[in-house]
């Protein structure tokens, strides 16, 4: 009789049950001993009976025996907030886990390449995270190993360390200052370089509602590296699918993402002889994904917002640091309360949406006219 299978596996849903049911089946035959399930609480009443459905289904196809722990949040956070939390609560009781999404449809060989992955390199700090998607399998590149160090690993069927996630902030408090240092243009081609300097400076001001290009800036911010298989061990089947959260991609990349076969990758693995960064994957991985050319007037467009924003954003802090506006003053709907404290450690500022902000940064500078005029 096999033994179970010891690492933990966390189950990431929301309300799509047809995705739903074809992931969780790859976790249903696997049989982990420890099931984590996160899920977010309803956007609206709209959404509520298919949240519902989903988690329905997760309980009652739970049928072997395991440890089943479960966060499912009573209102919505949003895919900001509830990733990381969710995350964050998995690792106040492991150091480590295999993660997979509604939308991945993950190969068994998937589950046990990560835990011979989590294993083997568990010590080794130059390594963030194993990834089970390859979009370019049997690149020559890999020559006769059968995996690869990348700077462009994805969260598409995924795992990592708790030494790793500690490193993480959903806000990215280092940007401008990894910004004006262009510290990630030393692996990147220039349209991946425009491309997330522009989505890092809508992350820093919360225009973008995510947490997985914060997870991207945390690896590159900290010089880690992702493992990558020489073949692709998952399929991602939630690909410009309306109810996912990010519904707009093109149908070319659609078709391309969707067209990647699932293919087992023999096990013990052939390491390579060293461990660095992958250079010709990631050249190829950048020239096929990122491939819009951003031209000179909208990066104009996009300096300007974000120089805007990052006016408004210090003041916010500063805002944040007067005791007596804030305390006082400060409509209360935009204080953190306690537990968006415990999310976001130094802030005490609710970032709604930049309208709002913008409009608090605006009537703390009146106050503080005002206060220096009557002084």
């Amino acid at each position: 009789m096999n033994s179970p299978f010891d690492v933990p596996v966390v189950m990431i849903v929301y309300k799509r049950p047809d995705v739903t049911k074809r992931s969780f089946a790859a976790i249903r035959e696997l049989k982990p001993a420890k099931l984590y399930i996160i899920c977010d609480g309803p956007r609206s009443e709209k959404d509520a009976p298919a949240v519902q459905e989903v988690r329905d289904y997760i309980d009652s196809h739970i049928d072997w025996d395991c440890e089943v722990h479960r966060d499912y949040a009573e209102k919505n956070l949003g895919l900001r907030y509830r990733m990381p939390t969710g995350m964050a609560w998995v690792f106040e009781n492991e150091d480590r886990a295999i993660f997979v999404e509604d939308d991945i449809e993950a190969s068994q060989n998937f589950f046990y390449f990560c835990r011979d992955m989590l294993n083997a390199y568990e010590n080794d700090e130059r390594i963030g995270m194993i990834t089970g998607s390859n979009l370019y399998p049997e690149d020559p590149s890999f020559g006769d190993g059968d995996i690869c160090f990348s700077s462009f690993a994805t969260i598409w069927g995924w795992a990592t360390w708790k030494r790793a996630w500690k490193l993480y902030d959903v806000n990215i408090r280092r940007w401008p200052e990894l910004k004006k240092q262009k510290k990630f243009k030393s692996f990147m081609t220039d349209h991946t370089w425009d491309f997330f300097s522009i989505v890092f400076d809508d992350l820093q001001y919360h225009w973008y509602r995510t947490w997985g290009y914060q997870w991207n800036f945390c690896m590159w911010a900290n010089d880690k590296l992702g493992i990558v298989p020489r073949y692709n061990l998952i399929s991602n089947i939630g690909m410009g699918d309306e109810q996912g959260e990010h519904p707009a991609d093109t149908k070319e990349k659609v078709d391309y993402v969707s067209g990647v076969e699932k293919k087992e990758l023999a096990l013990p693995i052939r390491y390579p002889e060293k461990v660095e960064r992958n250079e010709a994957y990631d050249l190829k991985f950048q020239t096929c994904f990122f491939t819009e050319k951003i031209g000179l007037a909208k990066k104009i467009k996009y300096g300007i917002r974000a120089a805007v924003y990052e006016k408004a954003y210090r003041t916010i802090k500063e805002m944040e640091r007067d005791d007596e506006y804030f305390d006082h003053v400060l409509e209360e709907k935009y204080k953190l309360n306690e537990e968006e404290r415990k999310r976001n450690p130094g802030d005490r500022y609710r970032l709604t949406d930049p309208a709002s902000m913008r409009e608090s940064a605006k009537k703390y500078e009146s106050y503080r006219r005002g206060k220096k005029q009557g002084s």
